[in-house]
């Protein structure tokens, strides 16, 4: 059963959930010991899953690029850097998980880059999936990265959750993305210039 009350909405104060369980033990690490570092920083911006007044899940959204590596997977001869809006975390609290709570999080995710797109530019949402919720990614509307280059078990230095000593600075992760081409946006019938 889906939640048909379940909520998005900015983190607009400092809280943290201390009562948030996640199967993956780092996304629950995280809320704890980095989360509010990474806000006050201006790293990212927290969204919280609300259902019945409890926090079920959150995300950490912050900006992003793909580089020449991987952009033959979106039919660009290395244009340089392309923009993204990158999910850097996606929790869903294990005591709600499959009632949709991760989907309407991506959902989110998926309307700011629009949003983006036509305000700022925004061409593809980034994530970088644990191996075993690939199929969950694909079933969003996301696809793996073709390029081998991109992976961080190739690579782990890559992998921005190594900074500052984090334990999981070794996790296979599957990068993957949704390209948002310029075709796919709807054009903003206002003053042209």
């Amino acid at each position: 059963m889906w939640y048909s009350e379940l909520k998005v909405s900015k983190a607009i104060d400092w809280y943290v959930p201390t009562d948030f369980r996640c199967r993956v033990a780092e996304f629950t690490r995280y809320l704890d010991a980095d989360a509010t570092y990474d806000r006050q920083q201006r790293m990212g911006r927290m969204y919280w899953a609300w259902y019945k007044g409890k926090v079920v899940g959150y995300m950490m959204l912050a900006m992003g690029h793909v580089g020449k590596e991987g952009q033959s997977d979106l039919g660009i001869d290395t244009y340089g850097m392309i923009p993204a809006l990158t999910i850097a975390r996606l929790a869903t609290d294990e005591r709600h998980e499959r009632h949709g709570v991760g989907n309407r999080m991506i959902q989110h995710a998926i309307n700011i880059a629009y949003k983006l797109a036509l305000d700022a530019g925004c061409r593809v949402v980034l994530a970088n999936s644990e191996p075993d919720a690939v199929g969950f990614y694909e079933k969003t509307g996301f696809v793996r990265f073709t390029n081998r280059s991109l992976f961080y078990p190739d690579n782990p230095s890559r992998d921005p959750s190594a900074r500052r000593g984090k334990s999981d600075g070794d996790r296979q992760l599957i990068p993957m993305y949704v390209d948002m081409r310029a075709d796919n946006i709807p054009v903003d019938s206002g003053n042209a210039s």
